[in-house]
């Protein structure tokens, strides 16, 4: 009997999925346009997910020039960062590092988006 429940227990903790960290990085927006909406996906997956809010935040616009605290599941270190602007246009910054960099300065350099981690 109680190997039978030994054997069930293992099972359940098997069955039971691994549970993302949470983790955060501070986005700095240099695109000079206000952004509406933050989106996260491990890089390469296009599996995006909004920012974690805290209960009693609002998804107030970031606007240019002002930083903002982004909350996330950390699945990868290297995550896309999809950013909506108030135009409803949307952009891609590929491979940026949350676990090297808790600091992201978002920019454009002409048209192409840049992120310089710090």
């Amino acid at each position: 009997m109680i190997a039978k429940l030994l054997i069930g227990a293992a099972l359940v903790a098997v069955a039971v999925p691994a549970h993302a960290e949470d983790w955060d990085f501070v986005l700095v927006n240099k695109t000079g346009k206000t952004i509406k909406a933050i989106e996260l996906s491990e890089a390469g997956k296009a599996q995006w997910a909004k920012e974690k809010l805290e209960e009693d935040r609002v998804n107030d616009p970031v606007r240019a020039g002002t930083s903002h605290t982004v909350h996330f599941d950390k699945t990868s270190c290297s995550i896309d960062v999809r950013l909506t602007f108030a135009d409803d246009s949307q952009t891609v910054w590929s491979k940026f590092n949350a676990c090297d960099y808790p600091f992201g300065d978002f920019a454009f350099k002409g048209e192409v988006p840049v992120v310089k981690g710090s």
